[in-house]
């Protein structure tokens, strides 16, 4: 017999926001949600920020919810589709478990903890709620769903999005599950749509499909008691091999999840899985000058679930080149980082970066670290240069920003800057906002309303 998980997810919801929660557990509500506004605020003016907000500017509504930080205001849901597509268009959040928890979270918390005076404690509390379902789900399956087709962001997002907005709304554990319920009726979202403004937009319609299920169940619409683990349920529809796992209860009350997965911050504004090999290479670079116009033959090397999710192998668009190794190792070498500033249609065309991508060829392996199920034991690339040749580059187990080896309180503050900036968002006011958000826990009803409005009112798509 399966484990009752749905109507368990439900009543954790309600259970925890009285609960005491761990300090860590904290810590990582604190993390995620300072690292998603600072992808937020990076991403203003980007088009797919601009389509959507445009999209969503005639459906008004209830004056709710802020809007990207700014002045305008619509409905809770449509403010969360806003904000969370803006937190994963520039794929510089976090990532945790395969999916980006705090782009889809963090936007909810923003919409719902603004329409309800939330405190600090009760924004922690729905993070957390919200990261514990939604990881419990995903740590179910034993399989890829990479491999499948499947963007996890997507397929599970709006369930996660659900409990942290049926945590802020106030929903008892009936209709908190039944929130749950209904938002998977809303899963769903293909890798097919990678390095297209249809990816960000997954994160953008996991927010709203949560926050629109959590208050459809607040008015009274039930959903299906065993709909993520019944035999015609979620789990068991999108399983790779049928595998996952229903009868083992849900851990809840532990926090085990979050207490151990935590959040992996990006260092740089590319896919997580080619974080590691551009650590490698910059590492290199570091340490000896490489001739780049010397350079005949780039190998780098990366699992097979890695190379899976990064299919471009040549790039025109920033969308594109987010998702392709290729461009992520061509890019190290040449300019010696990978920036924001380096992901522009501009910077892309640059002859000598297209004509190094070509040199660039992926080598996988079918090896990988028990303790990170999806990636190989190590990432590294061979340099073969024109005289014959050969550098390898260091050997990388963790990337720089990974749960294991996490950025220092400065270098999180330097990446904050660096998206607050790139965004039109001066650093002294970046730097009053970092500070405000280590302050989250603390937080009273009026400190939300202080970071809501951060952006001119002009500066809102």
């Amino acid at each position: 017999m399966p484990a009752p998980i749905t109507r368990l997810a439900g009543e954790f919801v309600a259970i925890q926001r009285e609960a005491s929660l761990p300090a860590d557990a904290v810590d990582v509500a604190r993390l995620g949600t300072t690292d998603a506004v600072g992808a937020m605020l990076a991403a203003l003016d980007e088009p797919v920020v601009r389509v959507v907000a445009d999209a969503v500017a005639p459906m008004q509504g209830r004056p709710e919810a802020r809007v990207l930080l700014g002045h305008r205001r619509t409905t809770m849901d449509l403010a969360a589709l806003v904000d969370a597509t803006a937190a994963h268009a520039l794929d510089v959040d976090d990532y945790a478990f395969a999916n980006h928890p705090s782009a889809v979270l963090v936007p909810v918390l923003l919409a719902c903890g603004g329409a309800v005076r939330a405190t600090g404690r009760d924004l922690v509390a729905a993070y957390v709620a919200g990261y514990e379902v939604w990881s419990d789900l995903m740590g179910r399956e034993p399989d890829h769903l990479h491999s499948r087709g499947w963007h996890p962001t997507a397929l599970f997002g709006p369930i996660g999005a659900a409990a942290a907005a049926a945590s802020l709304l106030g929903l008892d554990a009936r209709r908190a599950a039944h929130a749950i319920g209904l938002a998977a009726s809303h899963a769903g979202g293909t890798m097919g749509n990678f390095g297209s403004m249809a990816k960000p937009y997954h994160a953008g319609k996991a927010a709203q499909a949560g926050v629109f299920a959590a208050r459809l169940a607040a008015a009274g619409m039930t959903s299906t008691a065993d709909v993520l683990e019944g035999e015609r349920g979620l789990m068991r529809t999108v399983s790779p091999q049928g595998r996952v796992d229903l009868s083992t209860p849900p851990a809840y009350a532990s926090y085990e999840r979050i207490r151990k997965q935590r959040l992996n911050i990006k260092k740089y504004p590319t896919v997580g899985a080619s974080q590691r090999v551009i650590d490698s290479v910059l590492a290199q670079v570091a340490a000896t000058r490489i001739d780049v116009d010397a350079i005949e033959r780039v190998e780098p090397q990366v699992s097979e679930k890695h190379a899976a999710v990064m299919p471009y192998h040549s790039a025109s668009r920033p969308e594109e080149a987010k998702f392709s190794l290729e461009f992520a190792v061509a890019c190290a070498l040449l300019h010696g980082r990978v920036g924001l500033e380096q992901l522009t249609v501009e910077a892309i065309a640059q002859p000598r970066l297209q004509a190094l991508m070509r040199k660039v060829h992926v080598i996988t392996t079918d090896r990988y670290d028990p303790d990170y199920p999806v990636a190989a034991p190590f990432d590294f690339a061979t340099i073969t240069f024109a005289d014959g040749s050969r550098v390898t580059t260091p050997p990388v187990k963790r990337a720089t920003g990974h749960a294991d080896l996490p950025l220092t309180v400065r270098q999180l503050e330097a990446k904050f800057l660096d998206c607050a900036v790139f965004g039109g968002i001066e650093r002294p006011e970046g730097r009053r906002l970092f500070d405000l958000l280590q302050r989250l826990p603390e937080w009273t009803t009026e400190d939300l309303g202080r970071l809501q409005v951060t952006v001119a009112e002009e500066a809102v798509p």
